[in-house]
């Protein structure tokens, strides 16, 4: 059970954490955590303060829940054809990458608002997400280190891990300065599609894989 959440005991219940859910999904499209309050969660619920209150101790409480949408989605989205990023062997490394890039950054156009503050509190307050923040961290670096043995004759990382550990690294902080912080960060000096971002940070990435090792 999440830290500071009270335990469902009924349908009611169940509908009212429900809508409480929905309502910290909405106003995360919104505004970030950190400016929504009990009493916003309330209003958008339909609710009265004191119904949130007793279905969540305090608003620390909500922040398993915004990992446990994160990952939902996630999982959801895995679960799509749009979820599923082709590798071809044949089209090159750089095609691959575009490919894996250009999924990410889907993603993070409609989730953004999820991701952001999963990202921000896994390192804030790491004891109310637990160890599946680091769990898919390394299911993605495991991810990135097949595509480094399917084109290994083109890349010149000696070190295929330490590689992939900073694809993983360098793949979501370029989507994330843009995609997560907008107006807000630095991706704000940017003035091009979303064709070219995704375009460009793939090959940003190839540059990595191919320089000439020293």
């Amino acid at each position: 059970m999440s830290q500071g959440t009270k335990p469902v005991t009924q349908a009611r219940a169940r509908a009212t954490r429900d809508k409480l859910v929905a309502a910290l999904e909405t106003l995360l499209r919104e505004k970030t955590f950190e400016d929504i309050s009990m009493a916003d969660l309330a209003r958008e619920a339909g609710l009265a303060v004191g119904t949130v209150y007793r279905r969540f101790d305090n608003k620390e409480a909500f922040i398993p829940v915004i990992f446990d949408l994160y990952m939902s989605r996630l999982q959801a989205r895995m679960a799509t054809p749009e979820g599923q990023t082709e590798i071809d062997p044949e089209k090159g490394l750089r095609a691959a990458l575009r490919a894996i890039c250009a999924g990410a950054w889907a993603f993070t156009k409609t989730d953004g608002h999820l991701i952001r503050a999963a990202h921000v509190y896994a390192h804030l307050r790491p004891d109310l997400v637990g160890e599946e923040w680091d769990e898919l961290l390394e299911a993605s670096v495991l991810g990135f280190t097949q595509v480094v043995g399917v084109f290994s004759e083109e890349i010149n990382r000696p070190d295929g891990d330490a590689a992939a550990r900073m694809l993983v690294y360098l793949m979501n902080t370029l989507l994330s300065e843009k995609g997560l912080y907008r107006e807000d960060g630095i991706g704000s000096v940017l003035r091009v599609s979303d064709d070219v971002f995704v375009r460009d940070i793939a090959d940003t990435l190839y540059g990595f894989l191919t320089a000439p090792a020293d």
